[in-house]
């Protein structure tokens, strides 16, 4: 069996500059305009989110496999975080050149630092194996960095298309280049317990994010019953994630599918960020209420599916039920035809998606300590 590998407290400190690069990348689609967020925003929110969370994606893995929370790797963390401070502070609603340069410069430095890791990876490894690995990150980094480089020098607009084009390639370059079936028997396996950790811990930062988001609900002149209602669409996600990742997923399990736990949590990522938006629009009165419902359930949706894709990594006796999914799926389209019916009352829709979220987290906690109790015991 994989000895757990600890998590460090060096790579907690890493973990802290993502609670402001969420807080930044969801500001930009917190602004509404005709009561509706523009395509732009979106876009810009999108490619942000890829950017910043692939950068946290490939540290990871190479802590994972290779780390060694040695100085050298220590002072590559703390660079990056450097490096993404100044990127981060360059995310606003107007995007100029001088800001785009100041995003995707420090972006590629980042890229060009994880190369670097690789690099001296590579150099001081004997296993053959490993190395074949550590070369397909070669590509990966090297044309980011590369692309990245290359945009800053070119005029805005084709900068612009430059550097969506090679975010986007080289993110989806490890699900082709690093697959199980391609990579030699004999490379370091992932530790699973280590990657299912940190991942989690990431989401708890988005669940941060959502907290901050709803603080408002919890002044002075706004508390309200419906101030714990919004609360409890969070603590209901959340349960419904925790029980997912804390006690269904199978962190023991034999050769798992490192590439698809990582990509299957973009959703979820990006599921939270639509709910904790929609949560702020609820109470705006400039939102569109239809958009806000929309953007809410969106949310909700993404997150249950990128939790129903984890699950071939769950343990066997909590593999997803039919029954299982029908209830999640039917709470979920009464909730979505209900809200519909009040779309002109915000406390109702507040309610109705407090009530829907609650059922979705009592399902998952039931569903999780029957099949517990059935579990055999020797």
């Amino acid at each position: 069996m994989l000895k757990h590998k600890k998590v460090e407290l060096t790579e907690l400190f890493y973990d802290l500059v993502f609670v402001y690069g969420f807080s930044q990348q969801t500001a930009l689609i917190h602004h509404v305009h005709d009561g509706i967020v523009p395509f732009v925003s979106f876009f810009a929110f999108v490619i942000g989110m890829v950017t910043m969370i692939n950068s946290w994606m490939v540290q990871t893995v190479f802590t994972n496999r290779f780390g060694k929370n040695s100085l050298t790797n220590i002072f590559m963390m703390f660079a990056q975080m450097a490096l993404l401070l100044i990127s981060l502070t360059s995310v606003t609603d107007e995007f100029t050149h001088q800001n785009f340069v100041y995003f995707y410069a420090p972006i590629a430095g980042i890229s060009f630092l994880l190369l670097v890791q690789y690099i001296l990876e590579y150099l001081g490894s004997d296993n053959e194996a490993d190395k074949v690995f550590i070369r397909r990150f070669f590509y990966i980094l090297g044309t980011r960095t590369l692309g990245l480089l290359l945009a800053v020098f070119l005029p805005y607009r084709i900068g612009l298309i430059v550097a969506a084009v090679s975010i986007v390639m080289t993110w989806l370059l490890p699900a082709f280049l690093t697959k199980r079936n391609i990579m030699p028997k004999e490379l370091k396996p992932i530790n699973f317990p280590h990657l299912v950790e940190r991942l989690s811990l990431l989401v708890i930062i988005t669940f941060g994010e959502m907290i901050i988001g709803i603080a408002d609900y919890f002044s002075p002149e706004r508390l309200s019953p419906l101030s714990f209602c919004i609360f409890l669409i969070v603590a209901s996600l959340f349960m419904v994630y925790i029980v997912e990742i804390d006690h269904m997923i199978d962190v023991d399990i034999d050769n798992p599918d490192g590439n698809s736990f990582i990509y299957w949590h973009y959703p979820i990522f990006f599921g939270l960020s639509f709910v904790t938006v929609s949560l702020g629009f609820l109470g705006n009165e400039e939102a569109n209420n239809g958009f806000a419902t929309l953007l809410l359930y969106l949310g909700i949706a993404m997150l249950m599916i990128g939790i129903y894709q984890l699950q071939p990594m769950n343990k066997v006796s909590h593999y997803f039920t039919p029954k299982l999914l029908l209830g999640i799926s039917s709470v979920w389209l009464m909730a979505v035809l209900l809200s519909l019916v009040f779309l002109k009352s915000s406390a109702s829709l507040i309610v109705i998606g407090s009530l829907a979220t609650l059922i979705m987290a009592v399902i998952a906690v039931v569903f999780n300590l029957r099949h517990l109790s059935d579990t055999p015991r020797f």
